[in-house]
């Protein structure tokens, strides 16, 4: 059935819509805004009722089921429907007789190729009862054989009167969905105004025998029955002389089973629809964060960053003198006085590595403005050529037209968690030249670390109920129906640590604060850094990820960018991971409104199909990963990171520190495969690890992904180029010591740098 599938998908291409087959939709469904038809899995239907259908049969079937849902998607208004049945009293299954000859024929109109389908089809239908018994045509009230007529072939020949033609010349002239409202009212109206006549004759027929007790109601006739009374559709109405203006729902009334064909063929059509299809996949939507809520401002970070360091201080400095004389120096050693020292010292050894990134991002950058040169003749005379004009055209004036070149910008994501602990010195001191890197060429940039720990100084004290119900007021996350849920009551937070819009001195106080918290994680006594509600948490990778579908577009818009870089600076995988979408369903309970959450099937095939790119990616597996249902987060991470690669045309790097000396196996397998059945892939990354200092992953979502062991992680500048002049005074020897110095501690240096300005400019 997944060419059938394919088929439709490509046929309702020209509507920019959008297919799902969902097993546990019983009928159709239409999402307005995002063009999302979302259709029933059905069954098999060579063993409906009575006989079989041949494979073709088969498929016309199936082609005319999607047809009639697709028809309703495209031309029945929703809230029309609605208001129709609930609100103005019209009979369901009339306005159904009416409706679907309209929205078919438009269907038909517009898909040709459906025409053979939709004949095929109900015929097959007919043959296996869908539609009742249609053995005799006199048996049957004009509604079903209206219904019949418009569903079946002209070879049916289905009788109607001359006092009925109007309907059947009404309901072919629909085209829009006022026609069949009011063609509906028209006939609800003189089909009821039958039915009373036919009761009227009835009561005056056995009014005689009211007072008699020779007769008792079982003994009646039977040709006197209710259930045996025919209408007679010759005494119709005219269409022309019903007056819609005076339809009354309750005088007008009609019962739906007037129409049995139409109630068989609804009862049937659920049968088809499967419940048990554990292939079928399931849809998810991603949730917009409510980033007023999510983020916090760099005025806010820098605020109360500077605040709880400067208590640090007085804590050193208070303890240093009650300490141990053991332990004075390491005391010492966090005071400010001694951090701000260390400070200067790193950002001074730190100009070479920038320099020397701001060098190779001018190189490639102005490489690629060549690229986009051209050269246009002025249309003036050349006078210094004319000698030439018998061997050469060339005698104009030319100029060089550089084409504007790219806008650039970085947003940088950093792992906040509790584990970055043990080397949150080297991945901020890599961060900070980074940072300096942006500063120096004039490109704006955002620093965000991701945190699941922010507690906000504000609720400290209060209840948990209250801090509960003030989170709720001010959620992280504007979700929608069928969009995955994020937990409300964790401390996720994006903090705001560095920008651009930043004034020099803000930015400086900035990245103070921040050298400082990595200063003190790598010595000895770092632990005891008090962070309030900055402190470090877990790693909701997932949930950062997600908010960048926001972040980063705003980005770009502010900035006016054509050109943005993502790098995500991270310890370890997503810890946590989403499992249930929102059922937007409301119920009364205790005068509060609750919604519904339906679990993420643990091995269903997950797709997401995005509105804005009108791609589908399946969640558990992206196109390049080996990964499937073991890393669930890291899975997620993988699909967003495609999304935003997607939406947006950005780069995106990731760096993964690994605390041991070298990259662990189990790390590798998730990216390369099994050890045992991909020793080539793995000796390449060892081999590229101990030459490079890191291992470059390019499925893990990210354009490259490097994986680089804790002890590499140096901001070094040896194995930079010489400045002229500078090896002057250097003996051969010395020369010697730094090449081979250089060729051990890359990481830093010429090769990373290399590689990520090729991305990056």
């Amino acid at each position: 059935m997944n060419d059938i599938k394919d088929r439709l998908a490509k046929l309702l291409a020209t509507e920019n819509i959008t297919v799902r087959h969902s097993a546990s939709a019983s009928t159709a469904s239409f999402d307005v805004k995002d063009r999302v038809l979302t259709l029933p899995v059905w069954k098999s239907l060579s063993q409906q009722g009575e006989g079989t259908l041949s494979e073709s049969d088969a498929t016309d079937v199936y082609d005319l089921l999607v047809g009639h849902e697709v028809g309703h998607a495209l031309y029945t208004p929703y809230k029309g429907w609605e208001q129709a049945i609930k609100l103005d009293g019209l009979n369901k299954n009339i306005l159904n007789i009416v409706e679907d000859p309209r929205i078919e024929k438009l269907v038909k109109r517009k898909y040709p190729g459906l025409r053979k389908a939709f004949l095929s089809g109900y015929n097959s239908l007919m043959k296996l009862g869908f539609f009742g018994n249609l053995s005799s045509w006199d048996d049957m009230t004009v509604l079903d054989r209206l219904n019949i007529h418009f569903k079946g072939s002209a070879a049916m020949q289905v009788p109607f009167d001359d006092a009925e033609m109007w309907m059947v010349d009404g309901i072919a002239a629909c085209e829009t969905w006022d026609d069949v409202i009011e063609l509906t009212k028209k006939i609800q109206m003189a089909y009821a105004d039958l039915i009373q006549k036919s009761q009227q004759r009835m009561d005056s027929i056995t009014s005689g025998f009211g007072d008699s007790d020779e007769f008792g109601e079982s003994d009646m006739p039977g040709e006197w029955a209710d259930d045996e009374i025919e209408v007679d559709t010759s005494e119709t109405l005219d269409g022309d002389s019903i007056d819609t203006a005076l339809f009354d729902s309750a005088a007008d009334d009609v019962e739906d089973s007037e129409a049995s064909t139409v109630e068989e063929w609804e009862a049937r059509k659920q049968e088809l629809a499967s419940k048990e299809d554990r292939d079928a996949p399931f849809y998810i939507g991603i949730p917009k964060p409510v980033l007023k809520n999510v983020v916090l401002p760099h005025k806010t970070v820098r605020k109360q960053l500077t605040a709880i360091l400067e208590k640090n201080f007085i804590e050193v400095e208070k303890d240093m003198l009650e300490s141990d004389p053991g332990y004075r120096e390491d005391f010492n050693n966090c005071t400010k006085t001694i951090a701000q020292a260390e400070y200067t010292k790193f950002r001074n050894s730190s100009n070479k590595i920038i320099n020397y990134m701001v060098k190779e991002f001018e190189r490639k950058k102005a490489a690629d403005e060549y690229k986009r040169t051209s050269v246009d003749k002025t249309g003036i005379l050349n006078v210094t050529k004319l000698h030439e004009y018998k061997y050469s055209d060339d005698l104009f004036l030319k100029r060089a037209i550089v084409h504007d070149g790219k806008n650039h910008g970085l947003v940088f994501l950093l792992d906040w968690s509790a584990s970055m602990h043990y080397h949150m010195n080297n991945t901020i001191k890599q961060l900070l030249s980074l940072v300096w890197f942006c500063n120096k060429v004039n490109i704006p940039f955002e620093v965000y670390a991701f945190s699941s720990a922010w507690s906000d100084p504000d609720l400290q004290g209060v209840a948990s109920t209250e801090r509960m119900a003030r989170k709720l007021a001010a959620p992280n996350w504007n979700t929608k129906h069928g969009e995955v849920v994020f937990s409300e009551y964790n401390g996720f937070k994006l903090l705001n640590m560095l920008s651009s819009r930043q004034s020099a001195s803000e930015l400086n106080q900035s990245i103070f604060n921040m050298f400082y918290i990595g200063y003190r994680y790598g010595m000895r006594y770092g632990r005891n850094l008090k962070l309030g509600q900055f402190e470090l948490g877990s790693t909701p990778l997932v949930e950062a990820m997600t908010a960048m579908q926001e972040v980063i577009p705003n980005f770009r818009n502010y900035h006016k960018l054509d050109k943005v870089n993502f790098i995500c600076l991270t310890d370890g995988e997503a810890n946590s991971s989403f499992d249930s979408v929102l059922n937007e369903y409301e119920v009364e309970l205790d005068s509060a409104k609750h919604k519904g959450y339906d679990r993420i099937p643990g091995r269903a095939q997950v797709l997401f199909d995005d509105p804005r790119t009108r791609k589908t990616y399946d969640v558990n597996q992206s196109k390049d990963s080996i990964l499937r249902y073991h890393y669930t987060g890291t899975n997620q991470v993988i699909f967003l990171l495609n999304v935003l690669k997607d939406r947006y045309d950005i780069n995106t790097i990731g760096i993964f520190l690994c605390s041991e000396r070298g990259v662990p196996r189990r790390l590798l397998e998730q990216y390369l495969g099994w050890f045992s059945l991909n020793r080539d892939k793995h000796k390449a990354a060892r081999k590229e690890c101990k030459d490079s200092g890191f291992v470059t992953i390019r499925n893990a979502g990210y354009d490259e992904y490097y994986l680089v062991p804790t002890g590499s992680v140096q901001i070094d500048d040896s194995g930079i180029p010489l400045e002229d002049g500078e090896g002057a005074n250097l003996t051969k020897g010395k020369l010697k010591t730094i090449f081979s110095k250089s060729q051990k501690r890359k990481f830093g240096n010429r090769v990373l740098v290399n590689r990520m300005m090729d991305l990056i400019a």
